[in-house]
């Protein structure tokens, strides 16, 4: 028996608290882990709805800026001759901002892979029938829309003003 005592090696509980220390350790680094993760989507589908929102501002703003006369009819550099000025902007089915031609076609304004993580572009407020209007008086386009994530929580919205360079021209 004086053989067994002299003997060096680990204890039972000495085994038992290793293992509870490493069990802890390990618990606090999967949920630190599944914070960052989440925190890491969040921040990048915001940074993608912010450059979603400025690409549809810049080219919408293109589109519109260089527009020949609004009325019936209205011709869009790029894409030709469209239905009933500003209200030819549409978004479709899928959440993508496209114009009407008046050969009853749609031109996606961006590609589907402009809008990452099932982001998705919808109208401002309720009731509208289009997100763009013009006012002949002083040539000048409004546009508003919000863009939204998969689930249809509003991440943001903008509205802003484009004035014609072509106003008075025919």
């Amino acid at each position: 028996m004086k053989k067994l005592r002299g003997r060096r090696g680990v204890t039972l509980t000495e085994t038992l608290c290793t293992v509870l220390i490493v069990l802890l350790i390990s618990a606090m680094l999967a949920v630190g882990v599944r914070f960052a993760v989440r925190t890491y989507r969040e921040s990048m589908e915001l940074s993608e709805t912010e450059l979603l929102c400025s690409t549809l501002t810049a080219a919408i703003s293109d589109k519109l800026r260089y527009s020949g006369e609004v009325g019936q009819n209205m011709f869009i550099q790029g894409v030709g001759t469209t239905d009933s000025g500003g209200v030819s902007f549409a978004i479709s089915d899928d959440g993508e901002v496209v114009i009407q031609t008046t050969d009853s076609e749609e031109f996606r304004l961006l590609g589907s892979a402009s809008y990452p993580q099932g982001l998705r572009v919808r109208t401002t407020g309720t009731g509208e029938t289009g997100f763009i209007s013009y006012s002949a008086e002083t040539g000048i386009f409004t546009v508003s829309f919000a863009i939204a994530d998969a689930q249809g929580n509003i991440l943001k919205e903008t509205c802003f003003d484009v004035k014609r360079i072509n106003a008075g021209k025919k």
